[in-house]
C-alpha cells in the first residue's frame, strides 16, 4: 500500500511542479514581452494566445490532484459535522466515490477530445504565424485522470480503515498555521 501511495505521491509532485514552472515561464514571457513592448517597440508574437491557451490551461488544471490529495477543494460542512460519525464516514466515502466518477468521466471525455484535436493537428493563427494548439488539450485529462486516481485510492483506503499515505508537496502556509513571518 505504501508504494502505491508514494508512485501516486510522486506523480503529483510531478504534476504540480510542471505548473510551478509554467508560472514561471509566463512571468519571464510577459515580462519579456512588456520590456520588448515598450523599450523596443517589438512585442513578442502571439503572448496573448501562450498566455491564455498554454499556460493558464496548465497552471489551473495540472495541480488538481495535489489539491485534492490535500482536501483542498471547497467543502461546506453546514450539516454534515453534526451527523453521528458513522453518517460523516459514509457520506466521506460517497464524496470519494462520486469525485472519482466524475473526474474518471471528465478526464475520458477531456481525453477524446486531445486525441481529436492532435489527430487533427489542432493550430491557431495569431499575427499572421501559426501556432500549434492540440498540447494544450492535453492538461486537463491528465489533470483529471490524475485526480480521479487520488479519489479512488482515498476511497480505497477509507473502505479499508487505512490512511492514504499521500504526502507530495505539504507546504505550510506561516500567515495560515499562525506562524511567525
Amino acid at each position: 500500500m505504501k508504494l502505491i501511495a508514494s508512485v501516486i505521491s510522486a506523480v503529483i509532485t510531478l504534476t504540480a511542479s510542471l505548473a510551478g514552472i509554467i508560472v514561471l515561464m509566463l512571468v519571464t514571457h510577459v515580462t519579456v514581452d512588456v520590456v520588448m513592448r515598450f523599450a523596443f517597440d517589438t512585442p513578442l508574437n502571439s503572448t496573448i494566445l501562450y498566455v491564455s491557451a498554454f499556460y493558464m490551461v496548465a497552471i489551473a488544471f495540472l495541480p488538481l490532484a495535489a489539491v485534492e490529495q490535500n482536501d483542498g477543494h471547497i467543502a461546506v460542512e453546514l450539516l454534515v459535522e453534526k451527523f453521528p460519525t458513522k453518517v460523516q464516514s459514509f457520506l466521506a466515502g460517497l464524496a470519494l466515490l462520486l469525485t472519482c466518477i466524475v473526474t474518471a468521466t471528465v478526464a475520458i471525455r477531456t481525453g477524446d477530445e486531445a486525441l481529436a484535436k492532435f489527430i487533427g493537428g489542432s493550430y491557431s493563427i495569431e499575427a499572421g504565424g501559426k501556432v500549434t494548439t492540440w498540447p494544450t488539450y492535453l492538461a486537463l485529462p491528465l489533470g483529471f485522470g490524475l485526480m480521479s486516481i487520488v479519489a479512488a485510492w482515498k476511497f480505497i483506503c477509507h473502505l479499508t480503515g487505512r490512511p492514504h499515505g499521500l504526502n507530495a508537496l505539504k507546504v505550510e502556509d506561516p500567515y495560515l498555521a499562525g506562524g511567525d513571518a
